[in-house]
This record gives structure tokens, sequence and C-alpha cells, in this order.
């Protein structure tokens, strides 16, 4: 974990007010505090001194432990008052601890507290969290549907075992408009609906989707799946499975039609229509 290391110093014959801090996130740069003079033999609990420290960036909801120490030593409890010109931004604990609330800018002063004139600055600026990065998306369903074919078709050309069934080299499919419009569908219903089956919600069976996109079939066959994310990992679940491998593998289909979606429990919903024309 990277941390943020803030530090200001405040140089004197007799009076140190330095500090410094760590964040969980977000390094900041940091510049050297001005220096502060004072009166040579004077009471450091009286002595006045006046300092700004590094300003600090945080974001929204991010915390900050400032430490200061007074004449090179830890201060004594109550002997440092912190506040906050405007808590809106940041708030501030009696210990130091800086909670960014809001965002803008804002001042925490961290003073001596017999002698209030003997104080250290930490200019705040709280900026707007940082939106995380967009978890990557996959490809348009259109560029699924020809990986799909493409893995389909490698299979197809090498031949496959399916449970206990050796299948030959296969002729390659091609994508078919009205099985992939079936197909699309159908994934795009289940992602929509939540659900995983090869009936549809209004009760249609996968033949009767193909039928009325428009496609005039001697056989069909159809393969769904749902979870994999990717069309190598859907492809390989298909050959692993035996009634999907023998749909992979069939030489009776000609065409094929590819369905990709996402939503649903499952997040990824996959269809393969395949189909011999009349």
């Amino acid at each position: 974990m990277t941390k943020a290391l803030l530090c200001g110093a405040s140089l004197g014959l007799l009076l140190t007010l330095a500090a410094c801090g760590s964040a969980p996130s977000s390094p900041v740069v940091e510049t050297p505090a001005a220096p502060v003079t004072g009166t040579p033999g004077a009471d450091p609990e009286t002595l006045a001194a006046q300092a700004v420290a590094t300003p600090i960036t945080l974001s929204a909801g991010q915390t900050l432990q400032l430490r200061v120490t007074v004449g090179g030593q830890a201060p004594q409890p109550g002997q440092l008052t912190w506040t906050t010109r405007n808590a809106a931004v940041a708030t501030v604990s009696p210990s130091g601890l800086v909670t960014a609330t809001g965002t803008g800018s804002t001042t925490v002063r961290a003073a001596l507290t017999r002698s209030p004139g003997s104080f250290l600055d930490f200019p705040v600026t709280v900026t707007a969290p940082t939106a995380p990065a967009p978890t990557p998306t996959p490809p348009p369903a259109p560029g699924f549907a020809q990986r799909v074919l493409d893995l389909t078709n490698a299979a197809r050309a090498t031949g496959a075992t399916c449970g206990a069934t050796a299948y030959a080299a296969a002729p390659a499919l091609t994508l078919n408009a009205q099985l992939s419009q079936a197909a699309q569908g159908h994934a795009s219903d289940m992602a929509a609906q939540n659900y995983f089956s090869h009936t549809s919600k209004d009760g249609r069976t996968f033949s009767q989707r193909i039928t009325a996109a428009g496609y005039a079939w001697r056989t069909v066959a159809e393969n769904i799946a749902a979870g994999q994310a990717t069309p190598e990992s859907v492809v390989a679940g298909w050959l692993k499975s035996e009634g999907h491998c023998k749909n992979i593998m069939s030489a009776s289909y000609k065409e094929l039609g590819v369905g990709y979606a996402q939503g649903g429990s499952y997040g990824h919903y996959w269809v393969q229509d395949f189909g011999a024309a009349r």
C-alpha cells in the first residue's frame, strides 16, 4: 500500500513545530515549511511562532493522522489544540486525525494551548473521490459470435470424442443471420429476465424461436451456457459436455447462429443455434 508522507518543519531556537502524517493512498508531493524564528531564551510555551506546513490534498472520506512535535518532543496531553476552519470540508480530532468530510479547501491548525499565537497551519484541499477504473467489458456480441464460430469450426476440423462417441472431422459451419437472430434473442431474454432454460418465459421452445426468426429448417439444435466470460471458456465447456459436444460435432448441421448477452445472476449468457435448411 502506497503511503503519502507530509511533513512541515518550523525551525526556531527554542520552539520547533514539526508535523508529519501518513495517508493510506494518493501520494502527495511535499515542500519544506517556512522557517519560524523566535526570541532566544524565551519559554517555548509562550514563544510567538507561526508557520504554514506543506499543503495537504485528500479525497473525500479519506483520513490523515498529523503529528506535531513541540521542541522536538511529542506534545503532552492538552499541550496542543487542534482546530479546523471549515468542518464541512475536513474535521480534526484532539489528537490531530484529519477526516475529509466534503470537498473544497480549509485550514487545520495545531496551536500551543497556552500560547495560541504559536501555531502550525495545514492548508487542506479535499477533492471528490476518484472514480474507480471501469471493469473491462467484453467485446460486443458480433465479435464474440465470430470467435465462437471459429472455435467451433476448429473443433470440427480436428474431430472430437463426445462421451463415448468419436466424431470424425466435419465441414465448417457458416454464420446464418436468421439463426443468429433467434440465438441472440434468447440470450438477451435470459439475461434480461434472469433465467436459464431452453424454454423461453413465454413457453416457446428453441425450434419455435428459430421458426419465428424465419429459418426454414430441416433439422435444428441448440446449446446454451451461462457464467462463462469468454468465447474460449464457453466453447471449451460445451466440448466437455457430451450432448453439447455432439451438437458441435454433428455433420448434420450446416449453419450456426450465436447469441451473447450480459445480465442476470450469471452475468454472461450464451446461445448456439445449429441448423440445416430445407
